[in-house]
């Protein structure tokens, strides 16, 4: 990631890092080395240590002598400005967790934030009732003012997402997202967190959605080997400094009326494009007053593809090999972005020559102690800050002073579900192993819903694809236009007979991103649009277990 980029930090909390001082295990003093660690560490009167494989929720104090067993209780327990401190470790129900994790307000969740989470890894997940997007499954919830770093973060779950935004301010730094089949992170509601330098890698559908009006700070993070690596959908207008967009479907897809502010990122070797904007959505990338600064390459179709756009993308001061671009782009600066940002200081390139990121993988778990040993103190990482304070990423130092990026705002809203895009042939990965993604039961077939007709529908592939629209009014859409499903070679489409409101619900019950459109003079739902009769079938006999009698049109 870039370095020197000012960021701020909206939580209190700790980071810390892991001692290079060899762990107890391997002092020939044990007592002494001990007595050095407490000696060394800050008041532990607001900490509470965890360990899943010698802690006790029933008989441990919390303390680094006599660690709790969970997460679930550590959070239940916890006091305002408390910093939670994890041991290396698997954290999942099968160790006691109760899904999902609701962090707490002013308190904050620490593993290794030098490693970015590698071996504190916390699997699983549960039901979680959003205000704004209905039922979901949530591995943990973010808090007002909480703050999680260094853990990994995997749900197995069938359509789960790993951290949960909802119109609040967290900070997110220095941790891992790996393995969950939907998201790593979504942003909804009116959140606005401070998201900086985490590893999002081999999610299932996207790296992060950020919905409704989310204004996120979203800095120096990765975004690897995913569906869309980052998708900005309905009025949300993040800042998306210094981030590495690699290797996806699509590196940034923005859709609806979304505004997000890109300064400084590098998007690269994507399979189609790098950034795609869709119906009203207007990217800010760069205006002759305000460079965008941000380096494309190596992406397969377009670095920008605004064909499906109603707007003049202003995309000035940015890197690229030609112009590999895609419908009204202004590279010229000639246009300045609607409701532009005022002039910010500018923020470093990310340079080539930085090492690029890897996928952490967990590390084993800590031997157990001897009978020499008289406690698992070693197996914590040390603290080396005092609670209260800002958590600071042990990544690039980054200046203070300079200013955030304001954020334009956004008009009508316009409702689109998450888009969990095909399996694809990506680079391989480095070498390493990331939490195996189970038994997903009945899983459903991935959707990437299309807000305009005119907009690309991925997946033409072998994965089975529905392809949803929604434009005005709210929860209505046309069916994809003939020429688009020609070119994609999408062949059959499924809906359900719908006319009541009460049908409609219960279709979206199955298939959250099943639309309501008008065919042929009746009111359906689409369930999805598909490129095979299997595929198609699978969601019919889907919505037959569910008592839902859906119909397979074939198209032209």
């Amino acid at each position: 990631m870039a370095k020197g980029i000012g960021h701020l930090l909206l939580a209190t909390g700790v980071c810390f890092a892991l001692s290079p001082e060899p762990t107890m295990a391997q002092t020939p003093n044990a007592p002494e080395a001990m007595s050095n660690i407490l000696a060394q560490a800050p008041s532990t009167a607001n900490q509470l240590y965890v360990n899943p494989d010698r802690g006790s929720d029933r008989e441990g104090q919390g303390s680094l002598q006599s660690p709790y067993k969970t997460i679930t209780h550590a959070l239940r327990v916890a006091q305002a400005n408390t910093t939670i401190i994890l041991a290396p470790g698997t954290y999942s129900a099968e160790t006691g967790e109760t899904f999902p994790l609701e962090l707490k307000r002013n308190v904050t969740l620490s593993g290794l934030p030098e490693r970015n989470g590698n071996g504190v890894v916390i699997q699983g997940g549960g039901s979680y009732i959003s205000r704004t997007v209905a039922a979901q499954n949530v591995t943990a919830i973010a808090a007002e003012k909480a703050t999680l770093t260094g853990v990994t973060i995997t749900n197995p779950n069938r359509r789960g997402y790993g951290l949960w935004i909802e119109s609040t301010s967290p900070t997110i730094t220095n941790n891992t997202f790996t393995g969950n089949t939907q998201d790593g992170i979504f942003v909804a509601g009116n959140a606005a967190p401070v998201i900086r330098e985490n590893n999002f890698v081999q999610n299932g559908a996207n790296g992060m959605t950020i919905h409704g009006t989310a204004k996120p700070e979203v800095r120096e993070n990765s975004f690897e080997r995913t569906g869309f690596g980052i998708n900005v959908v309905e009025q949300a207008a993040p800042v998306l400094v210094g981030n590495r967009i690699r290797f996806n479907k699509d590196g940034l897809v923005v859709q609806g009326s979304a505004r997000p502010v890109l300064r400084n990122n590098i998007i690269e070797g994507n399979e189609r494009d790098g950034i795609v904007a869709i119906s009203n959505a207007l990217p800010d990338l760069g205006s002759s007053g305000q460079p965008g600064g941000n380096i494309f390459r190596n992406n397969r179709q377009y670095d920008i593809n605004g064909e499906a756009a109603k707007e003049i993308i202003s995309a000035f001061g940015n890197e690229m090999t030609g112009n590999r671009t895609a419908g009204r782009i202004d590279l010229a600066g000639v246009v300045n972005p609607a409701n532009s940002p005022r002039p910010v200081a500018q923020t470093p390139r990310p340079t080539q020559t930085r090492p690029t990121p890897t996928r952490p993988t967990p590390a084993p778990l800590p031997n157990r102690p001897t009978s020499g040993q008289t406690s698992g103190a070693d197996s914590f990482p040390r603290p080396t800050q005092t609670p209260g304070q800002n958590p600071r990423p042990t990544g690039s130092s980054a200046p203070s002073t300079q200013t955030p990026i304001p954020v334009p705002t956004s008009e009508q809203p316009i409702n689109i579900p998450v888009p969990p895009p095909r399996t694809s042939n990506v680079p391989p990965a480095p070498s390493g192993s990331i939490p195996s993604p189970g038994n997903r039961g009945d899983s459903l077939p991935v959707l990437l819903p299309v807000p305009n007709g005119n907009a690309p529908i991925g997946n033409a592939g072998s994965a089975s694809q529905p392809v949803a629209s929604n434009v005005n009014p709210p929860g209505e859409g046309p069916p994809v236009p003939a020429n688009r499903i020609q070119i994609l070679g999408l062949r059959y489409r499924v809906t359900v007979d719908a006319p009541t409101a009460r049908e409609q619900n219960r279709v979206r019950s199955v298939v959250p991103e099943a639309f309501r459109t008008i065919l042929n003079g009746r009111t359906v739902m689409q369930v999805g649009v598909f490129n095979s009769a299997e595929n198609a079938n699978q969601i019919v006999d889907t919505l037959n277990r569910n008592g839902i009698q859906a119909v397979i049109q074939e198209l032209e």
